[in-house]
């Protein structure tokens, strides 16, 4: 690697760069490629799944309609109107609407007609014909136990459910049956049922169509194929999650098990590639509808747009190494240019003329800088070899006042050290009186913080004190309202129990009333047998009257044991009633204002207690300020003294430092006559003119 060429060089670690750039590059946009198309064909799976799942609801909602209506027409008119009557109107709806094959009204045991338990006609399609026939009322047929009449039973009024489709071998039809219930009052009587035939709905699925290989799929809410592209498979009712292909029979399980109202989307995966399903329920009889479609046709413009970032990134490699080439190339003439003048310059020759330069690239910039430093260098040397003579001159004057230097700091260290010992020996007698007051203080601050928190709580204690007594205030009102109301209500209700001794006095005349009528009566009957033939109606008439005279002797009997339960009643509620006035205004009462003098008691105390807390507050106040203050004088003192302390300390160290100093000033002079010496030997080398 070291032996090649800087062109090679180059290459090798930039086109491999560069590849990984292009490879980097074509993933993420084929990845954003993918999602943006996948989200966007999931987005329209998901609107045509919602627009024909609606479609389909919009077509049955048809039929659901029908049959409420129908329903509706029977409950206000099945008792007073035979059952032919219904035949105009049943027929005249299925000859209208193609989708209708059959309509039949079915009635509970005996309600239609009390000699018959089955009463159920039906009427359908015969070609152009509508027919009637009682075939289904029968015990052998019992449609109480078929599923429309008792998912029927189950419906409230005004509601209609349509039974999953089944196909019909006879008619070579998927059909289904919509079951409404027929109320009268709150009481279920019977149902109204309507046949469809789901030809319509198919067609509409069928005519489904995504991109190229999509395609619709109608299941029944147990997964019963309702329409797919194998009509054998709806003419045998098979499920989706039956289904020979392993692939479709798993996403079949997982569609009928979690379709709801909401789009979702699975995948089958089969040996010929992956179909994907976006699916939801019919609205109100979760039917599944199922848009698939092949991963492959979606993933097309994917691998498409792969295969042209592919061969885009291989020119572009391509390209790229040329121009790499070439650049290069360029670049290590001038490189060599430089490499032969720094050469001449290594070997000590600065009597060469500086470097031509014409670039104004980063090549050129370095070409001016070394000849700056050739310039540069060649005034240096020279400089040096003159400066070389006067530093082994003056080195040795200056090792003559470095030794004087070094024996008066030395006389200095020595006093300072003294002056820096007495002043640590007072900061510490400072320190351990400060510590004594910062002991103290502590005391105080605690006194404090305990006292302002009995001042808090006396305080607490006088707030609850005032609203125990404003509630017991109140309390102690309410009582004595209620006291008096009670009284009022017990007065008026005196006055109007009054009423009930009238009632029985207006019993006694009622009673006498009744006994004359039954004298009257017999009377009148004596009569009518005397009369014969002829008074056969009066004596009807005079029965009659007798009856009425005993039932009002009955009723007025009735009464009057009516009215003693009521008084006595009465006379239990007003003694209850007394006894518990007695006890609010006795007892309830005095207790009340007795709370609320033991309230005002316990406020009174708790300002007294706040009182002393707030004095006491105030004196621990008065000695931690005190005590700050003799803090703050020690603090400053202890601070003073540290602060000389630290000077004489530095003063010490300086004069260390400063002495330090001139022993190494004294070295340095005389490494200084040698590097003089060793200079001229150096520069010696150099040519300069």
């Amino acid at each position: 690697m070291k032996k090649l060429s800087l062109r090679v060089k180059m290459l090798i670690c930039i086109l491999p760069v560069m590849a990984v750039a292009m490879i980097v590059l074509t993933y993420v946009a084929a990845s954003l490629l993918s999602d943006n198309l996948q989200k966007t064909n999931t987005d329209s799976m998901y609107q045509n799944v919602n627009a024909n799942a609606t479609a389909i609801d919009t077509k049955l909602e048809i039929v659901r309609t029908t049959a409420t209506n129908i329903a509706e027409m029977v409950s206000t008119s099945y008792q007073f109107v035979e059952i032919d009557n219904y035949r105009g109107t049943l027929s005249k709806i299925i000859s209208d609407n193609d989708s209708v094959l059959g309509s039949g009204v079915w009635f509970e045991p005996y309600v239609f007609d009390s000699a018959e338990k089955y009463m159920g006609p039906y009427w359908y399609k015969d070609g152009n014909t509508i027919v009637e026939t009682w075939d289904y009322s029968n015990a052998e047929y019992d449609y109480f136990n078929e599923e429309y009449y008792t998912s029927a039973k189950n419906l409230k009024k005004g509601e209609a459910s349509i039974t999953d489709p089944y196909y019909d071998e006879t008619s070579g039809m998927v059909m289904s049956s919509c079951s409404a219930p027929i109320y009268d009052g709150d009481k279920f009587v019977g149902c109204v049922t309507v046949d469809m035939k789901l030809e319509d709905v198919q067609n509409m699925v069928s005519n489904i169509k995504v991109g190229k290989t999509g395609r619709a799929i109608l299941l029944a809410s147990d997964g019963t194929y309702i329409y797919t592209d194998d009509l054998d498979k709806v003419a045998s009712s098979m499920k989706m999650q039956e289904d020979p292909s392993a692939a479709f029979a798993t996403v079949g399980a997982e569609i009928v098990e979690k379709a709801s109202d909401s789009p979702a989307m699975g995948a089958a995966f089969e040996p010929g590639g992956t179909v994907l399903l976006t699916y939801k329920n019919v609205p109100k009889v979760n039917w599944k509808m199922i848009v698939a479609i092949d991963y492959d046709e979606i993933n097309e413009p994917v691998v498409m747009a792969v295969r042209m970032l592919v061969i885009l990134a291989i020119v572009a490699l391509l390209i790229g190494a040329v121009i790499i080439w070439l650049f290069v190339l360029n670049i290590s003439k001038s490189i060599n240019n430089v490499k032969a003048f720094a050469g001449v310059l290594a070997s000590g020759d600065f009597t060469v003329d500086k470097m031509i330069n014409k670039r104004g690239d980063e090549l050129g910039q370095m070409s001016e800088s070394l000849n700056n430093m050739y310039e540069s260098n060649r005034e240096v040397i020279s400089r040096i070899s003159d400066g070389s003579v006067q530093v082994s001159e003056t080195s040795s004057g200056l090792a003559n006042m470095a030794n004087e230097l070094s024996d008066q700091f030395g006389s200095i260290r020595d006093n300072m050290s003294g002056v820096n010992d007495a002043m640590m020996a007072s900061g510490a007698a400072t320190e351990q009186v400060n510590a004594s007051v910062e002991e103290v203080n502590a005391s105080v601050q605690q006194l404090a913080s305990e006292t302002e928190s009995s001042s808090s709580e006396a305080a607490d204690i006088k707030e609850r004190a005032k609203e125990i007594e404003k509630k017991s205030h109140d309390a102690y009102e309410n009582a004595l309202n209620i006291a008096e109301q009670r009284q009022a209500d017990l007065e008026d209700a005196n006055e109007k129990a009054k009423v009930v001794d009238q009632i029985g006095s207006l019993a006694d005349t009622i009673a006498e009333i009744a006994d004359q009528i039954n004298l009257l009566s017999l009377n009148a009957s004596i009569e009518a047998a005397r009369a014969g033939d002829a008074g056969k109606g009066f004596a009807v008439v005079a029965s009659e009257i007798n009856k009425l005279a005993s039932g009002t002797s009955e009723a007025v009997e009735q009464i009057r044991d009516t009215i003693e339960g009521v008084q006595e009643a009465f006379g239990t509620l007003s003694g209850a009633s007394d006894e518990l006035l007695g006890f609010i205004k006795e007892t309830a009462i005095p207790d009340y204002d007795n709370f609320v003098n033991v309230a005002k008691q316990y406020g009174s105390d708790a300002d007294s207690f706040g009182v002393s807390s707030e004095k006491i507050a105030g004196m621990a106040e008065n000695i931690r300020s005190a005590m700050d203050e003799v803090s703050k004088a020690i603090q400053n003192i202890a601070e003073s003294t540290q602060d000389t302390a630290d000077l004489s300390s530095r003063v010490n160290d300086s004069v260390l430092a400063a002495s330090d100093v001139v022993s190494n000033v004294n070295d340095m002079t005389t490494k200084q006559e040698d590097i003089a010496n060793t200079l001229g030997e150096i520069v010696g080398k150099f040519k300069l003119k």
